[in-house]
C-alpha cells in the first residue's frame, strides 16, 4: 500500500497530507510533536480497508487547538469530503473532539486523547520518549527512531514563531484541566481506546470520558501512550476492530 503525500493551500498556509487506500473516507489526526510519516505502518494498515487521510496538523501558522481544527475542516471541504470517520490520538483526539461537533464527521475513535489532565511532566515526557526509542532500536527500527526525534526538533524549532510558542502554551496549560469543552455534546457515535498503562492520560480518565460522551464505547488494551509506534499493526486492528 502507498501513501502519497500531497499538499493544498488551507487558511493561507501550504499544509501536507498523505493520502492512500480505498472505501470509507478516514481522516487520522496525530500526536504532539510528531507527523503522520510517524504513524506510516499504521496508516498502511488502515488504508487496506479505508481512504485514509493524514494531514500534518503543525503546518499552519496556528497558536491555538481551534485554528488546527478548522484548517482541518477547510481540508476536508477543500477535498470535498463528507460523511468522514475522524480517527484521533494523543494531541489528535483534542482536535478530533473539536471536530466532531461538525456535521461532517459521521464517526469517531479517540485513542488516549488528550483534553483530559496529563499526569506526566515534560521532563518524565522526555524520559519515557529515550525509553521508548530505546526499545525501538532494539528491534532495529533506527529510521522510525531518526524520524521521531527529528520531527521533534523540528517542532521545537519552530517555537521562535510566537504562533508557535501561543500553542505550546496552550498545550502546557491543558495539563491541569479537564476538557469538558472539548467534548461534551458531540454527536457522532463515538469509541474511545484507552491503553491500559498509559503514563500521560491515565486510564482512570477513561470512565469519566465514557460518560461526558454519550453513548460512547470503551475499550481498554494493553500498551502504553507510545503504543501506536511499538506496535503499529495492533494499533490499527484495534482501530478497525472498533469501526466494525
Amino acid at each position: 500500500m502507498i501513501l502519497q503525500r500531497k499538499t493544498a493551500i488551507v487558511n493561507g498556509c501550504k499544509m501536507r497530507y498523505l493520502q492512500g487506500g480505498t472505501g470509507k473516507t478516514l481522516i487520522f489526526l496525530h500526536g504532539w510533536p510528531t507527523t503522520p510519516h510517524l504513524y506510516e505502518a499504521s496508516l498502511k494498515a488502515l488504508a487496506q480497508h479505508y481512504t485514509v487521510y493524514a494531514p500534518y496538523l503543525f503546518d499552519g501558522k496556528c497558536g491555538n487547538t481551534l485554528c488546527i481544527a478548522k484548517c482541518v475542516r477547510e481540508l476536508t471541504e477543500k477535498l470535498g469530503l463528507k460523511n468522514v470517520i475522524v480517527v484521533g490520538t494523543s494531541f489528535g483526539g483534542a482536535i478530533a473532539g473539536i471536530l466532531a461537533r461538525e456535521k461532517l464527521v459521521s464517526r469517531l475513535v479517540l485513542v488516549n486523547p488528550a483534553g483530559v489532565p496529563r499526569s506526566a511532566s515534560f521532563a518524565k515526557m522526555l524520559v519515557n520518549l529515550l525509553r521508548s526509542s530505546g526499545f525501538m532500536l532494539l528491534h532495529g527500527d533506527l529510521r522510525h527512531v531518526a524520524n521521531r526525534f527529528g520531527a521533534s526538533l523540528t517542532f521545537f524549532a519552530s517555537l521562535r514563531r510566537p504562533e508557535k510558542r501561543s500553542l505550546f502554551r496552550e498545550i502546557s496549560a491543558s495539563a491541569k484541566t479537564h476538557g469538558c469543552h472539548i467534548f461534551g455534546n458531540i454527536p457522532a457515535k463515538t469509541t474511545l481506546i484507552w491503553c491500559k498503562d498509559d503514563f500521560m492520560f491515565p486510564v482512570s480518565h477513561a470512565p469519566t470520558l465514557n460518560g461526558l460522551i454519550k453513548g460512547s464505547n470503551l475499550i481498554t488494551v494493553e500498551g502504553d501512550h507510545y503504543w501506536p509506534f511499538h506496535h503499529p499493526r495492533k494499533f490499527a486492528e484495534s482501530v478497525i476492530s472498533a469501526l466494525e
